[in-house]
């Protein structure tokens, strides 16, 4: 198992052929896959997708992937800012697991926006790849906003 702070990018001394080099080769394509998201890429995204891309969004409702990638054309899901911070990954044979936290700050018109307002939120991400024919699929997704904790008394 890799753990990363703040990553930015795959760490570089994974050796070929290692579980190391398919957990910093699927850290690098999580990162990848916030940037699909962030530049509304639906293109990028569709091909991405396993056709049973299920997530579970910080709207408190399950997507399939038609209704994501539906909502990302017509910017029902947009982000002004998007960061993402890869905390673990895990990789067993066909599926691996990557899970961080990350600052999403949405759009006006998206559900988000006009849900909490065009402020940064933070959430908590878990997504899910499997592995077909060589190549990683986007699986599954959970997102959550984290509540704002208020201090006693205020």
């Amino acid at each position: 198992m890799i753990l990363f702070g703040a990553v930015t990018s795959a760490p570089s001394a994974a050796r070929p052929g290692t579980a190391d080099s398919s957990e910093a080769a699927l850290a690098k394509l999580d990162l990848e896959q916030k940037d699909m998201v962030a530049k509304a890429d639906v293109t990028r995204l569709a091909a991405l997708s396993a056709p049973g891309l299920t997530i579970n969004a910080p709207t408190n409702r399950v997507l399939t992937r038609e209704q994501f990638l539906e909502m990302m054309r017509s910017g029902q899901i947009g982000a002004e800012n998007f960061d993402r911070t890869v905390e673990s990954v895990k990789v067993s044979g066909d599926v691996g697991v990557v899970m961080g936290s990350e600052i999403f700050t949405p759009t006006p018109q998206s559900e988000l926006g006009r849900t909490y307002g065009v402020v940064p939120l933070k959430r908590r991400y878990t997504n899910i790849y499997i592995k077909d024919h060589g190549s990683w699929l986007w699986f599954a997704r959970h997102a959550n906003v984290v509540a704002r904790s208020n201090p006693i008394g205020h």
